[in-house]
């Protein structure tokens, strides 16, 4: 179940992506602050 800072399919897919960045990175999918911090630069275009 995403935070209740996924409001949009966009923000899901960002999401989803963020766990895809953790997990290939060697975090996990369990790391929420890594996947927190990628959510929000995917959010605010910082990174792409």
């Amino acid at each position: 179940m995403p935070p209740k800072a996924v409001r949009t399919v966009k923000d899901l897919i960002f999401w989803q992506y963020s766990k895809i960045i953790s997990d290939s990175a060697g975090f996990g999918k369990k790391n929420l602050g890594f996947i927190m911090t990628k959510f929000k630069q995917l959010s605010n275009g910082q990174i792409s």
